[in-house]
């Protein structure tokens, strides 16, 4: 079943709050009967609503919210350190346990090799490592991987997330990146890779990376370009965006992104959910804004753009128009 629309999931939102202040007279509480039984899409959006109220009010009562969510997964990486043979059960346990405190998968990777990743970051949270040839990797908000260095090859295993790369030369050892959808390798370059559900989305700003999919289909994509793949299909080339690499730096800059993409990279870095009204979704964005500080990236919207930002109930944020 496909995914619920932003109208579908505003119209949960505002059933939640509604029932949630205890104010619903019974003719409110018949007809969101008749709302929830109405299709199949409204039932999972409420879901999701559901899901996100309780996912934040629970971490809302710890003193620090994104810490508890971090301590717990780096303290399950660290008992998987101590006691591997039982990292398997482990792993899916404390999996279980931070599931009820998630909602699609947005707070820690979706697996359990991702959850005992070599490395790994939280929502929110980046890193730089430098490898043992001298590559140096970055991690964005909610990635993990593995790091697999032979004598024969170097090989990063991308799990989840989003990681740029500045590979170190190495004429007698190949660097390449394997994905859920395919591998790269690296052709001396810099160059960023995006892991999404359905596809791999690929930017390479210096040098080139060659790209092969699970079906065996190849291309080669040089500095300046950027694509999206996955294990069948290789989308045609498109110009790659400078500007994006500057989640390295903790900004995202919008050259003329739609409102509607801005908002679903903000999401990508904090807890709960924004919601955007279809009405304004379209608009165009220009500037920098802040990865840290989503409320401060918001308020910043609403000085440029017709737009208001109104918090439903604690962890849904509601995006729209100043005419609503």
């Amino acid at each position: 079943m496909a995914e619920p629309s932003h109208q579908t999931l505003e119209q949960a939102a505002e059933w939640f709050a509604l029932l949630r202040d205890g104010q619903a007279s019974n003719e409110h509480k018949i007809a969101w009967h008749q709302w929830l039984d109405a299709k199949p899409e409204n039932k999972k959006a409420w879901q999701y609503v559901e899901k996100i109220s309780h996912s934040f009010e629970t971490l809302q009562q710890t003193p620090d919210p994104q810490s508890t969510a971090n301590n717990l997964f780096s303290a399950n990486q660290r008992l998987r350190q101590r006691r591997r043979v039982l990292s398997g059960m482990l792993s899916i346990g404390a999996i279980g346990l931070l599931g009820q405190l998630s909602w699609n998968k947005k707070w820690l990777p979706d697996s359990v090799m991702a959850f005992a990743a070599d490395y790994h970051t939280g929502v929110g949270q980046q890193s730089n490592i430098t490898l043992a040839d001298g590559s140096q990797i970055w991690l964005n908000t909610a990635t993990a991987i593995n790091v697999d260095y032979t004598t024969l090859h170097r090989r990063i295993q991308l799990l989840h997330g989003e990681i740029y790369i500045e590979t170190a030369k190495d004429l007698s050892r190949s660097f390449v990146v394997d994905t859920s959808h395919g591998r790269l390798t690296a052709l001396g370059t810099q160059f960023n890779v995006i892991s999404q559900q359905e596809n791999i989305e690929l930017a390479v700003y210096e040098g080139a990376v060659s790209v092969q999919t699970n079906s065996a289909q190849q291309t080669e994509i040089r500095a300046g370009e950027t694509t999206r793949f996955n294990s069948n299909q290789i989308m045609p080339k498109q110009h790659a965006i400078t500007a994006r690499q500057a989640w390295r730096q903790g900004l995202l800059v919008a050259e003329d992104m739609t409102l509607e993409d801005l908002i679903a990279e903000l999401n990508r870095y904090q807890y709960g959910y924004i919601n955007i009204s279809d009405d304004v979704a379209q608009l165009k964005v220009y500037g920098s804004f802040p990865l840290s500080d989503t409320n401060r990236a918001l308020a910043m919207l609403t000085t440029v753009l017709p737009i208001q930002v109104r918090q439903v109930f604690p962890g849904w944020i509601k995006v729209e128009s100043l005419r609503s």
